[in-house]
């Protein structure tokens, strides 16, 4: 009989843990978050076991099991905010860090003002990552030669066929086919660009990109992307 009265209560502990979970959570628990669940349920039937076999006091053995039910519910309640929390950390670092966008929106993304009040882009380019400076005044993607070097591209063997007409004067460009760039939740495969000839202390990213956007924004020291 005590026996059965422990599996009953710690079968009832584990009901409780996963439906507190199940209605805390934001939005219920998806099918992967059951799966991911496995290795806990696993562990509480070896608990159940091993707490059936014991012989602590029935009273004891709640109050213990009520601790675990308040952690359980807590961690389980806080995976399942996971979302929540990495966009908490995206706006943080975009406040701090101003080339790290936060997306505000689906398909929306916001830039914060550098300390020059320019605006910065952190790019993934071919799956590097590549700091850009946004210039409305530029045609197209222009890589410096440091940052073609990172992307495995040797500007010494690339035919500088274009002309560009900059703050310094006359510079040639290289014409490049980037196979993938991604910011953000933005995602483009065989993106032109080109290696700037000369000493370009930055990437830019210039408008042949900025044209796929459905809508550039600056408000302040804030710059909104959105596709």
């Amino acid at each position: 009989m005590r026996s059965r009265l422990r599996l009953l209560l710690i079968g009832g502990i584990a009901v409780g843990v996963i439906g507190a979970a199940a209605s805390l959570s934001y939005g219920g628990l998806s099918d992967w978050d059951v799966a991911y669940a496995l290795p806990l349920l696993l562990w509480l039937v070896l608990m159940t076991s091993r707490l059936a076999a014991s012989s602590q006091p029935l009273g004891q053995m709640a109050r213990n099991l009520s601790i675990f039910l308040v952690l359980g519910v807590v961690l389980v309640t806080a995976y399942s905010f996971r979302d929540d929390f990495v966009r908490m950390r995206d706006r943080a670092l975009g406040a701090f860090v101003p080339g790290h966008g936060t997306e505000v929106a689906p398909g929306m993304m916001k830039f914060q003002a550098d300390d020059s009040g320019q605006f910065v882009v952190d790019a993934k380019v071919n799956g590097i990552g590549v700091h850009f400076l946004v210039d409305t005044g530029a045609s197209g993607i222009a890589l410096s030669r440091r940052d073609a070097s990172r992307l495995d591209i040797d500007p010494k063997t690339l035919i500088y066929s274009q002309r560009f007409s900059t703050a310094n004067g006359m510079t040639g460009g290289a014409p490049v086919t980037l196979d993938s760039i991604e910011i953000g939740p933005f995602s483009d495969s065989k993106v032109p660009a080109f290696v700037n000839e000369g000493d370009l202390d930055q990437s830019l990213l210039g408008m042949s990109y900025l044209k796929t956007l459905g809508r550039i924004e600056i408000r302040g020291d804030t710059l909104i992307l959105e596709r």
